[in-house]
């Protein structure tokens, strides 16, 4: 065994009945132990918050949009549906379907809630895991020559005290309301409740078959647009450009990040600080390490003496209080990820932590990755050998007649 590695573990083992050096050894390495946990569940906390957020919100709609500037809609979507998955364009396109979406009111009983109904057809799968039927069921029919079945939000349903089988009026205009220009109003039959997960949009957003929305809002056989889903998200803004090359104009293609974009612009704001927040962490468990090796200096100043007495190199000394830095960064950094994973398994398995429906979940989302605890470590490392050189060099210039007076 090297003299530096015994050395160094011989000044952080204290002598018998000496509990000082045990004391700071022990709240060094909790310091960083404490950082590097912080930083591993921080991580993980935003990046499970932004693919939380991002899967809900796409799990409305789709991956892009295309819709058209003209106000009667798209009259040929199954010629641009066509286009578009065209191999030859090679947009990466899996699905495409198209809809019809506006406002209008909705009335049961004696009262009345402002809505966005949305029409789809019954083929395109809208429904998963992310916006699921949690009462009912998904597929809507014609009840008799009148009347059809509509999907609600389990909010909404909770609001006006909608069940299943209830009947309800939805009053739509196109226009502005006048004698010559009264509303169209149509008798549904709600056969589904569905849950998204995003509260505001159960709260407002519909369903029907597509027909149904084409006759209350007087569009005939257009539609209001076309979602698409592709294969890579990461490519989403590249796609929606050469969607814009392809179609030009009067269609209009939109990604999800644009469509939604005051949502997303809050999820960003939520993230800019934290680097800050990190950096401070990081700062305070790298001051816990020089602030150990400092008071093992003085400690130790009068064995600094004997040792440079003896013949030790400056150098020598140096390496022997690096060492101890860097021991007890390791041993932070282990604990740190033990303690920083393990709390984070322990919410994903028990959901111990609530937050409130505001940030349109009701328990804190996680994304564990070993790349996260890899990045860390190495950063948290190389701050650590960073600080562990300075007090490292000051033990080595202490004079050891100096030294040998220290008491």
């Amino acid at each position: 065994m090297s003299y530096y590695f015994f050395l160094s573990r011989r000044f952080i083992s204290p002598k018998q009945g000496s509990k000082f050096i045990s004391f700071i050894t022990f709240a060094a390495i909790i310091g960083v132990a404490i950082g590097v946990a912080a930083l591993i569940i921080s991580v993980s906390v935003l990046n499970g918050f932004e693919k939380e957020i991002t899967s809900r919100t796409i799990s409305l709609s789709s991956h892009i949009q295309i819709t058209t500037f003209k106000p009667q809609g798209i009259s040929d979507y199954q010629s641009v549906i066509n286009t578009i998955t065209d191999p030859k364009y090679n947009l990466g396109i899996i699905s495409a379907h198209p809809f019809v979406q506006r406002e209008a009111v909705i009335k049961f009983k004696n009262k009345t809630e402002g809505i966005l109904v949305k029409g789809v057809r019954n083929q395109d799968s809208i429904f998963s895991t992310q916006r699921k039927i949690i009462n009912g069921t998904a597929v809507l029919t014609r009840i008799d020559s009148n009347t059809t079945s509509i999907i609600i939000g389990n909010k909404l349903a909770s609001k006006l005290n909608i069940g299943l089988g209830n009947k309800v009026f939805v009053i739509a205009t196109v226009g502005m309301p006048s004698p010559q220009n009264t509303p169209t109003i149509k008798q549904f039959i709600v056969t589904g409740i569905y849950e998204s997960g995003l509260q505001e949009y159960d709260d407002v957003l519909i369903y029907v078959d597509i027909r149904d929305a084409q006759i209350l809002f007087e569009m005939k056989s257009n539609v209001t647009g076309i979602e698409l889903m592709v294969k890579d998200i990461d490519k989403i803004n590249e796609t929606t450009n050469e969607l814009k090359r392809v179609l030009g104009y009067p269609y209009f293609p939109q990604s999800v990040f644009k469509i939604y974009k005051n949502l997303f612009t809050w999820v960003d704001l939520q993230k800019k600080p934290i680097p800050i927040v990190l950096g401070l962490i990081s700062i305070v468990a790298a001051f816990n390490i020089v602030a150990f090796l400092l008071m093992i200096v003085l400690e130790k100043t009068e064995t600094i003496g004997i040792l440079k007495s003896l013949g030790a190199a400056n150098k020598d000394i140096v390496k022997i209080f690096f060492y101890q830095g860097m021991f007890i960064s390791v041993i932070g950094i282990i604990l740190g990820n033990l303690l920083g994973y393990g709390l984070c398994l322990l919410q994903l398995k028990y959901d111990i932590i609530k937050i409130p429906d505001i940030y349109y979940m009701t328990h804190v989302p996680l994304l564990l990755s070993l790349n996260t605890g890899v990045l860390i470590t190495i950063i948290t490392l190389v701050l650590s050998m960073l600080v562990s050189i300075i007090p490292s060099y000051l033990a080595s210039k202490l004079n050891p007649v100096t030294s040998l007076r220290f008491k």
